[in-house]
């Protein structure tokens, strides 16, 4: 996204580098010297480089650091986000980023690097370099945020598949790694850019919403305060819906309120509160979920059901402060105590890696995301998390591809089902294979999961 230029060093960039030391002064994780050298590195990279609009294409890097900074994350992510495109758009080789600022910086920044013959393979490399150091993942996506934000000189075709890819892409990696904050963002921004107009009417909307149901939604707060015991709940807080959750919605806008959030000191806490509140109001049947002992996939932790209050069906979320900060942060935490590796996190980078291929459409990839999700277990306890209407066979797949292969059941409380048994939430589920057993064709429409069609179409592929 940039064309020759004149190389003026114009004011937003001297005001955004401005903006970053700032931001970086005084931080014990960060050395402001090696910054400011990376700085200087950069806008000699990208002297007489334009953006689209104009303007220096280096304030963009200078922008996506910003961002780092923002989520107080180490001196070598900052850098990084600086260099991020020297090794794709300057004569600069990741041999001299190196000589300069370590091979660390250097590794990330060529991840970064798109592959130009293909956009699958350049999302294939950053997430199998993710794995091993997944400030890869959390740069990217830092990356294309800041690129939302100037899409305006783009072609309006250009911006449209930015958008969509985004969606498709960029918002399911944000929402699986647990970054709820930057997927929260990354749709607000498409939704802006994409419908710009419809946008503000809705914005306009759901403010005049918001006043004819402030009261209401108070009177439900103070309703679930009365069920809990004195100081039980640290806060009761109310979670409005957003602008970008009516993207695709057709019809009335006739909801603000979200969700509650009742935030309690400890974990044993959540269960009291939730027990105290069902005892005083009546709940909505096969609402109740526990993700303290069994977190979701992206890490998110708390307890989960649906109440009436005041005549309405209100979700509630039980959480301690600790789980409220992290699932909103996901791996954030982690990089700012200098953990780069996470056994969830490769976990569900390895779903791309499974199923990428040149037959696999980009948006297909992570599609089982919007649908409702089910935890089963295997026999040691280890928790699974399918699509709904995932089968046996779909089980059988995601805990090891040879089991998937020479799968002929299973066996649910003592009880053998066959490999097309849709499964339910809490199940737990041991496999049954045959040495004989060969895939057939059939098998293919058993399966739901990605990753299992993947490996039946591998198997069935001619050689």
């Amino acid at each position: 996204m940039f064309l020759a230029g004149s190389g003026l060093l114009d004011a937003p960039l001297t005001n955004a580098l401005e903006e970053l030391y700032d931001k970086v002064q005084g931080s014990p994780r960060i050395e402001l010297n090696l910054v400011k050298k990376a700085a200087e590195f950069g806008k000699k990279a990208h002297q007489g480089q334009t953006r689209k609009n104009g303007g220096p294409y280096f304030l963009h890097p200078v922008r996506v650091a910003i961002r780092a900074a923002d989520f107080d994350l180490d001196t070598t992510t900052i850098i990084a986000g600086l260099l991020h495109d020297v090794l794709e758009d300057t004569p600069f080789s990741k041999t001299q980023v190196a000589a300069e600022f370590g091979e660390t910086v250097a590794s990330l920044t060529e991840a970064l690097t798109k592959v130009k013959e293909s956009k699958n393979l350049t999302l294939y490399k950053i997430f199998q370099l993710g794995r091993v150091d997944f400030r890869v993942i959390l740069l990217k996506l830092l990356d294309r945020l800041d690129n939302l934000s100037d899409l305006e000189a783009l072609p309006r075709a250009r911006q449209r598949a930015i958008c969509a890819e985004t969606l498709t892409i960029y918002c399911e990696v944000a929402h699986g790694l647990g970054l709820l904050e930057i997927e929260e963002e990354l749709r607000s921004l498409v939704f802006k850019k994409l419908y710009p107009r419809r946008h503000k009417q809705l914005l306009q909307a759901l403010s005049k919403l918001y006043g004819e149901r402030i009261d209401a939604v108070n009177k439900i707060k103070e309703t679930i305060f009365q069920c809990l015991s004195p100081g039980l709940a640290l806060r009761v807080l109310p979670i409005f819906v957003k602008s970008q959750e009516y993207l695709q919605h057709i019809g009335e806008i006739d909801r603000i309120l979200d969700s509650l959030i009742i935030e309690v000191a400890s974990p044993i806490q959540c269960y009291q509160a939730l027990g105290e509140i069902h005892t005083h109001l009546r709940s909505i049947p096969l609402t109740i979920r526990d993700f303290i002992s069994n977190p979701k996939a992206n890490g998110w932790r708390g307890l989960t059901s649906k109440v009436m209050v005041q005549g309405e069906q209100v979700q509630l979320q039980f959480v301690t402060s600790e789980f409220q900060k992290s699932n909103r942060k996901g791996m954030i935490p982690l990089v700012q105590n200098g953990i780069y590796q996470s056994d969830s996190i490769q976990q569900f980078l390895q779903l791309y890696l499974d199923v990428a291929g040149d037959s696999v459409r980009l948006e297909d990839v992570f599609r089982y995301d919007k649908g409702r999700r089910i935890q089963v277990l295997t026999p040691a306890a280890d928790v699974v998390e399918l699509r709904y209407g995932a089968t046996i066979l779909d089980f059988a797949f995601m805990v090891h591809s040879q089991l998937g292969l020479r799968c002929l059941g299973g066996k649910i409380e003592g009880i053998r089902y066959p490999r097309n048994k849709i499964l339910e939430e809490g199940m737990i589920v041991e496999v049954i294979t045959g040495e004989h057993v060969h895939p057939a064709p059939d098998w293919k429409s058993m399966v739901v999961m990605p990753k299992a069609r993947r490996e039946l179409l591998k198997y069935f592929k001619p050689h």
